[in-house]
């Protein structure tokens, strides 16, 4: 089994927008995977006003604690970004905006996304 970890918006889920920047989103979605299917979807709101330190790292720390190996992200920060490949964790990037989770899961599976190799927070603009 396969766990892959999303920054969402909202409350998350299979149908929720990815949120483009991982540190910043308002839940986590994790997808299971067996044999190449959805098995489950967990979904985590984030209580921001709740965070003491750095989002980011905090939104790192509950991927690992619910043994995600991939992140599916579109911009990261350089603390989660470290704390995440500490732990074995393969960071992939989504370069179009507005995907669903579904559409993420889906250019995952079909080998349509690159392996990000170093944090990319700094190139984000609003």
């Amino acid at each position: 089994m396969t766990i892959i970890g999303l920054p969402s918006k909202g409350n998350g889920g299979l149908n929720e927008s990815i949120e483009k920047r991982f540190g910043k989103c308002e839940s986590i979605t994790l997808v299971s995977l067996k044999n190449k299917n959805i098995a489950a979807v967990k979904t985590f709101f984030i209580h921001s006003n709740e965070v003491v330190g750095n989002m980011g790292t905090n939104v790192a720390n509950l991927v690992n604690n619910n043994k995600a190996s991939i992140v599916i992200v579109q911009y990261i920060g350089s603390k989660a970004f470290k704390l995440l490949k500490s732990q074995g964790v393969k960071i992939f990037q989504i370069v179009k905006d507005e995907l669903i989770i579904k559409e993420c899961i889906k250019l995952y599976l079909q080998d349509k996304l690159a392996i990000l190799e170093q944090p990319n927070s700094h190139l984000f603009e609003e």
